[in-house]
Parts: structure tokens; sequence; C-alpha cells
């Protein structure tokens, strides 16, 4: 939906086209920004949680814990409470929770006060994938050659040739 969003011209124009950019570039969302959107909000979307805060600001801080998961390796809690214009308790917190909920690679370090995210090396990845693939092929190219070992010997032969 929000990939759909994103590439529609027609909301190029909105005036929340920046959120959205953002949220969709993965890209991490500043305060004002966030408070700039949720003045065009209708009383009624702005519905508030028990701990305080608004429905919308912990997306806007979960979908920043995320985008900063794709900038550092690992961050203080402070740091990251800062990053998210939060306290370093509560950053902890919401860290701990997508990471047990399995929203968000990484662990925790309470001793040194640390969020550490797991590598998502998109080369990494990305050679696994062709490793993947070479490895189907040589299993159908096995294949072939054992259902016509004649044609195999020929293939063979004349790349040695």
């Amino acid at each position: 939906m929000l990939a759909t969003l994103f590439k529609d011209e027609r909301c190029q124009s909105l005036p929340a086209y920046s959120i959205l950019e953002k949220m969709y570039l993965d890209r991490i969302i500043r305060h004002d920004q966030l408070k700039d959107f949720e003045t065009r909000l209708e009383e009624h979307q702005k519905a508030t949680m028990t701990d305080g805060s608004t429905i919308l600001e912990r997306a806007v801080i979960e979908h920043n814990l995320l985008a900063a998961s794709k900038l550092y390796n690992n961050i203080s809690f402070a740091e990251l409470g800062n990053l998210l214009n939060i306290s370093p308790e509560r950053a902890e917190k919401v860290a701990s929770q997508m990471i047990t909920e399995g929203r968000m690679e990484g662990y925790i370090d309470q001793l040194d006060s640390f969020v550490h995210f797991d590598e998502r090396n998109i080369l990494t990845m990305w050679d696994h994938q062709i490793e993947s693939v070479c490895q189907q092929v040589n299993g159908i190219a096995d294949k072939i050659a054992a259902l016509h070992p004649q044609w195999a010997a020929l293939t063979l032969s004349a790349e040695m040739t």
C-alpha cells in the first residue's frame, strides 16, 4: 500500500508527501515533521495510549528505530533515545519489544547499554541468492547428465577442445 501511494503521481502534491516518502525510503522522520503532520489529523485520529503517547508517535518511533538499524551497527540507549526524541529507558524498551516480536533483528547489551543490530548486508544477501541459483543450475545439469550420458560426454569433450 505504501509503495502504491509513494509511486502515485497525485500523492506528490499532498502536504504529507514528505512523511510518506521517508516512510517508503526508510529514512528517519524528525520530531518537527511529525508535529507538522499531526496538526493535519482529525481529533479522532489522535488516539492516546496508556503511556501518554499517541499511536502516530509510537508508529514513528518504531519506524525511526528500523531506519536507524539500517544506518548503525550498534547504538547506545542514550544516543538512540536522542535520535528518537524519547528517554534512553524507553528507547531500550521499544527496541527490546521489537526484537522480541521479531520485527527487528538484533540484541540488547544491558551491561554496556547498547542495542546491536544484525547486519543486513545487501551484497551478502545477493551473493547467497546467486550461490543458490548456481547450485540449482548445477543440480539440473547433473540430472541431465545422469539421464543422457552420451550428450554429457559430447558436451564435455567439446569443452576440452
